[in-house]
């Protein structure tokens, strides 16, 4: 039996190059070789949390949208995507997102609308057993659905809601599912695809946001290795929810210790993985000389040793780069896989985050990745719209490119994923409260 995040027939992706090379330029950026990119010298934009919150959202449906149609298809065999086009994979129009989205919808709404009891004054919260409810209704109902029905499912999405169907006590399914789906051969990306909103809310505390990641992963993907993945990806989102919202003025930052992507790349480096594969590709290896003090020391430091970075400088070389209007290499596959492999998705999305400068170099590079374009891009744009996003007019460079504002024009029912996120919104902000 493959595993269950093992992708789908490749289908034929029908694209129209007019469209597909069309809308803005991308600005040519250096590369990101450590003596020119830098990472201590990029920092977040800086905006309250209801800002983070509806741009993170609203990215995730974008990029998931723009990576829907080459989703299946082979690196390098189908034209450059910039712009959104129609998924041949589903016969569907251009802007429709995907179950990516739809199930990150799905965990927004719960927490921001769960009831303990249907007479209860209190409304919001995190509960595993309604977040299971919430994505059975996207599953038969269409529930938060761009077109009203779902047309992709995850093998262990889909498994782990037969099983929440055939028990009365939703406990016992909760227990069979940690034990049916708790190998590695179901460790697929559906949890980490939908993860994004728990670290937008939950940021105030980052060990209760780190918790409920775990437990909103076991409720459908209980290995190890997803629910580590979940829980990393929160502690970064809430890391940079904590940083944006510093109320200090810019004036009154020290350029030299300011947060900046070293501080993500640390913090990533210094995670506890228990899993040995999240670990490997993710960590230092055993045996590298002792950190140096000094930040541009320190960065060089991790660029020589640090896997990720490694890989990034490794594959970015100048002769690396096949497409003119990209000013980034696309790897080959062999280097930086984008299955549904939960440590493939993971690390490609965050190669597209560190190897690249704003928000669209990101995106761009996520979608044209291929295989589980899509879920890559998803999970990409969460984090990446959480470091650049900010007010239009205050982002410009790094987020609202022109690019940018035509994919949210052409994104199919923009108002549910807004109105799904002015939901978390509110919810947000009674946790300032208590």
């Amino acid at each position: 039996m493959p595993p269950f995040w093992s992708s789908k027939k490749s289908k034929k992706l029908e694209v129209d190059t007019t469209h597909s090379h069309s809308g803005g330029s991308i600005s040519k950026s250096p590369s990101p070789a450590p003596e020119a990119s830098g990472l201590r010298s990029q920092f977040p934009t800086y905006a309250p949390s209801a800002t983070k919150i509806r741009l993170s959202v609203l990215a995730t449906a974008l990029v998931d949208a723009l990576g829907a149609p080459p989703e299946f298809h082979k690196r390098f065999e189908y034209p450059f995507v910039t712009s959104m086009l129609p998924n041949g994979n589903f016969n569907l129009p251009p802007g429709v997102w995907t179950d990516d989205t739809s199930m990150m919808l799905c965990l927004a709404n719960s927490i921001s609308t769960f009831k303990e009891t249907a007479e209860s004054p209190y409304t919001g919260g995190f509960d595993e057993v309604h977040q299971l409810q919430f994505y059975n209704r996207w599953h038969k109902e269409g529930y938060l659905s761009a077109v009203g029905r779902c047309f992709d499912i995850g093998n262990t999405v889909k498994r782990a809601l037969q099983i929440f169907g055939q028990y009365s006590n939703p406990e016992e399914a909760l227990l069979r599912i940690r034990s049916d789906l708790g190998g590695e051969s179901s460790s697929g990306n559906g949890s980490l695809m939908r993860i994004i909103p728990i670290g937008l809310v939950y940021w105030r505390d980052e060990s209760q946001a780190k918790s409920y990641a775990r437990r909103s992963s076991q409720a459908t993907h209980p290995s190890i290795m997803c629910i580590e993945a979940c829980e990393m990806w929160t502690g970064l989102i809430s890391l940079i929810m904590e940083e944006v919202n510093d109320p200090r003025p810019a004036s009154e930052r020290d350029p030299s210790t300011q947060f900046s992507k070293l501080n993500l790349l640390e913090y990533i480096s210094n995670f506890p993985f228990t899993d040995n594969k999240l670990h490997e590709a993710l960590t230092l290896p055993f045996g590298v000389p002792l950190r140096p003090e000094g930040r541009a020391e320190r960065e060089q430091w991790y660029w020589r040793h640090h896997p990720l970075l490694r890989l990034i400088q490794e594959t970015q070389l100048p002769a690396n780069i096949k497409e003119p209007r990209f000013p980034y290499a696309i790897p080959p596959v062999e280097r930086l896989p984008s299955s549904g492999y939960v440590l493939h998705t993971a690390v490609a999305a965050l190669y597209c985050f560190f190897a690249t400068r704003t928000f669209e170099e990101g995106a761009l590079m996520a979608v044209n990745l291929g295989d589980d374009a899509d879920t890559v891009g998803a999970v990409y744009a969460g984090l990446a719209a959480c470091w650049y996003a900010g007010e239009e007019g205050k982002a410009e460079e790094v987020f609202w490119t022109k690019r940018v504002r035509e994919w949210r024009k052409a994104l199919m029912k923009r108002e549910l994923v807004e109105r799904v996120a002015e939901n978390l919104v509110a919810w947000e902000q009674k946790q300032e409260d208590m």
